[in-house]
């Protein structure tokens, strides 16, 4: 875990489990970063139509925000592009999310999707995602993972540190429940679990500093009552240290129980961070003042329940169910989705109810 032009291990000024990857700019091989692309990702293939899955591959999970996709009938998917630890779409995918007929999705961290092809081309990679069905509406995207140089393909192992900061695939034991539960770590994909190296490694020449390796990936550094979050992966005899706080993805290297930093600083496992003396909670925020209780409204008065009927007009229904939750243009229809009730309009006109 690195940092680069440190001058004492471990703070947040100078963190020792944070070091600076030093090793000289090499240029990658595109057909090399290709086939570890194809062997860590099974790719998924859909309809034509992209309406339904017809051989389902890995499932992926997102680790960045702000990745928007469309509806599969959209006939251009929207174009993401990860760069420099920032996602952000250019400047057509904007104007298309910018139109209200534009029927998208923003993903949080930690969704889920697949991945249909992936392209390795001269200034970065590009994975097509494609999603399960949310309100009976599957989406679709392009994430473009940028080379920080537009002229040099990245070396291998590096370039897939930064793949690995935007989407890993879950392990093949959580893949039937992956809807359900996040992965703990990566398997599979040249990522090893994370659990058997957690635990509390203790800095050998000051033990009053020490590091936090949780079961479920994430990590937690304490040094003088100060706490740096994150989150790590095992590749090999490697340690890969993310955080916020830390100058993207960093390298430390395992050595059996212990790990040593690049400034040569040893860090031993003293045992399990779970059983481990808790280290001192940040300050919270006192709690808010509680709001004055207000008073309920009085009961509407009787009214007979809305209807809804073939050959109704929009405003009829509206004026009837209210504005719905969200409308989709299928051809020639016009569907209005409600809570609990689906609307299908044909020329303006009510044609179907579900």
């Amino acid at each position: 875990m690195e940092k680069r032009r440190t001058t004492r291990a471990f703070g947040l000024a100078a963190i020792p489990l944070v070091f600076s990857v030093g090793l000289a700019a090499q240029a990658g091989d595109p057909a090399a970063i290709q086939q570890r692309l194809n062997s860590q990702f099974k790719l998924t293939r859909t309809t034509a139509d992209r309406t339904d899955i017809v051989t389902a591959g890995d499932v992926v999970q997102l680790h960045q925000p702000g990745v928007v996709m469309f509806a599969v009938d959209s006939p251009v998917p929207p174009t993401n592009v990860y760069k420099g630890g920032k996602m952000g779409q250019g400047f057509g995918t904007a104007m298309m999310m910018s139109n209200p007929n534009t029927q998208q999705r923003r993903f949080v961290p930690e969704e889920k999707c697949w991945v249909t092809r992936i392209s390795v081309q001269n200034d970065g990679v590009s994975f097509d995602l494609y999603s399960d069905p949310y309100s009976d509406v599957r989406y679709y995207g392009t994430l473009k993972v940028a080379f920080p140089d537009k002229k040099t393909v990245p070396p291998l192992d590096t370039f897939m540190q930064t793949v690995a900061e935007v989407l890993t695939v879950v392990p093949p034991d959580d893949q039937a429940s992956a809807a359900q539960s996040p992965p703990a770590g990566n398997s599979g994909s040249g990522l090893d679990l994370a659990a058997p190296v957690a635990g509390r490694y203790v800095r050998t020449d000051n033990p009053s500093d020490y590091v936090d390796l949780a079961p479920t990936g994430a990590l937690t550094i304490f040094q003088g009552g100060r706490i740096v979050p994150g989150a790590y992966l095992v590749q090999g005899d490697f340690v890969i240290v993310t955080s916020a706080q830390l100058r993207g993805p960093l390298r430390c290297r395992l050595n059996g129980d212990t790990i040593v930093d690049p400034h040569g600083v040893s860090w031993k496992k003293v045992g399990d961070a779970a059983s481990s003396p808790a280290a001192p909670a940040p300050p919270t925020a006192p709690p808010p003042a509680p709001m004055q209780a207000i008073a309920p409204p009085p009961p509407p008065a009787d009214a007979p329940p809305p209807t809804i009927a073939v050959g109704q007009t929009k405003d009829q229904v509206t004026a009837g169910f209210g504005q719905p939750v969200r409308i989709a243009k299928v051809g020639t229809k016009e569907i209005y989705y409600y809570k609990d009730m689906k609307v299908t309009f044909m020329n303006g006109k009510v044609s179907n109810v579900e």
